[in-house]
């Protein structure tokens, strides 16, 4: 692969990773109520299942979604129903009281962290359909397939990894402004509400859209 069309697809990687989605709002939500440390084990989660989603592509199974309208929409609405329990549970919640350092009180566990970060990704059958329309762009033929998979998803996940870590990293700076106590509920509110933005917005999306 030559250097332009590398940063052609670096480019493109670049604004997948950067548009608003489930990604996004768990990383920033993460990193005001728990801090950077908090988030990046949400990010660990994140990856996991994006490196799951160009394993599937890789195995040649991101056709079966794009093609399979039941296995397309058994995986939409699981997806959509998971963003809807996450709002649902952020919007009533009820965070605990911040300290000195502006921490909030969280007793979730780095196991469950990482979990919530890799279900959030990986039932969106979106992704995986994108994976599956934009990789083959990038391949070569006549050049081994498994280097090149092995190249360009690396290459999708450095930078998405950067890019997650940028929100957490700015979110972290500006939460001294706010974990202030009249901003925890709006800010629960919101972040609810963007959650459940999504998973209406993931149950409404038609295959052929995709």
């Amino acid at each position: 692969m030559s250097l332009e069309l590398w940063l052609t697809f670096a480019l493109a990687c670049v604004i997948f990773s950067i548009a608003p989605g489930a990604g996004m709002v768990t990383t920033v939500s993460n990193s005001i109520s728990g801090g950077f440390k908090t988030a990046v084990k949400n990010i660990l989660g994140l990856q996991i299942a994006l490196l799951t989603h160009i394993l599937i592509v890789s195995a040649g199974l991101g056709a079966l979604l794009a093609t399979s309208a039941l296995a397309f929409t058994i995986l939409k609405y699981l997806g959509a129903a998971y963003l809807l329990y996450l709002g649902f549970s952020k919007f009533f919640s009820c965070e605990g009281p911040v300290n000195s350092e502006y921490e909030l009180v969280s007793n979730v566990s780095n196991k469950n962290l990482i979990w919530k970060g890799f279900a959030a990704n990986m039932m969106n059958p979106k992704s995986i359909v994108f994976l599956a329309a934009f990789l083959p762009q990038f391949l070569n033929p006549a050049l081994d397939l498994v280097v090149q998979y092995i190249a360009l998803g690396s290459t999708v996940l450095m930078i998405d990894l950067a890019v997650m870590c940028s929100y957490a990293l700015l979110a972290t700076l500006l939460k001294p402004y706010l974990v202030k106590s009249n901003f925890v509920k709006l800010q629960n509110k919101v972040f609810g509400s963007l959650f459940i933005a999504m998973g209406i917005f993931l149950a409404r999306v038609e295959q052929s859209t995709s």
